[in-house]
């Protein structure tokens, strides 16, 4: 009895204490604790915790299927790689990019010394004439002329070289032109037809002039199409419209 008595009495001091945690912590151990007051330290539900959880697996999953697609498209690269470089089978990732590495620069550098790359049209306008004599024991020396002309891919470059050689009264024995990426190269062999000798130097000016004529032409009709915001008027301004 007096032990019971001695434990009553401290639970109801313990109970009259001041302090409201000793309050809180008394009343949830009594067995009449209501559920509001339960409630009242709920930390979060368990479907918050699953919620979070399967997000982050989803999301992680997510990572490593793209993660996946990324290496498959890289090997799949490499072994295209592999079947272009001969012997490769036995080399490793960084050994087959040096490989490849250096065979593209010798195929520049193959493409380079190429006679073809030289006719390619280049950035720069550009005229080149140079003077060569034909010796033929049976006839007298025959002089021609190399000429290279490189503009603009203009319409009007034909036109105006064709007044040069009209006025200088050549023969074009052979002539190709080369078109690439809004450049224009011209290339021909060019005969006297008349006993008038014609000098290299005044054939080149009238050929410079004639190429400032059509960089002149080509600079106006930029700035003109460029000015002009209807679609409509461009078309009509454009190369593809003939009266």
């Amino acid at each position: 009895m007096e032990n019971s008595y001695d434990s009553a009495a401290a639970a109801a001091k313990w109970s009259d204490s001041t302090s409201p945690y000793n309050m809180v912590s008394w009343s949830l151990l009594q067995p009449d604790s209501s559920d509001s007051d339960l409630s009242r330290f709920n930390l979060g539900s368990s479907d918050e915790f699953v919620g979070g959880s399967d997000k982050a697996e989803s999301v992680s999953r997510s990572h490593r299927l793209a993660e996946k697609r990324r290496r498959d498209r890289i090997n799949s690269h490499l072994t295209a790689l592999r079947k272009l470089v001969p012997d490769s089978d036995k080399l490793d990732k960084a050994a087959l990019l040096a490989r490849v590495i250096e065979q593209v620069k010798e195929l520049k550098q193959n493409a380079k010394e190429s006679p073809i790359f030289h006719d390619l049209p280049r950035e720069a306008d550009e005229v080149i004439v140079l003077p060569e004599t034909i010796s033929n024991g049976f006839e007298p020396d025959t002089i021609i002329f190399k000429a290279s002309f490189c503009c603009p891919d203009q319409t009007e470059a034909i036109p105006e070289i064709v007044k040069v050689l009209t006025k200088f009264k050549l023969e074009t024995i052979q002539a190709e032109i080369i078109c690439v990426g809004g450049r224009m190269r011209i290339n021909f062999i060019l005969k006297e037809t008349t006993t008038t000798t014609t000098s290299a130097k005044a054939l080149k000016q009238s050929l410079c002039a004639a190429l400032n004529r059509i960089t002149s032409s080509s600079a106006t009709f930029n700035s003109s199409v460029c000015s002009i915001r209807s679609k409509r008027q461009r078309w009509f301004l454009s190369s593809n419209y003939t009266q």
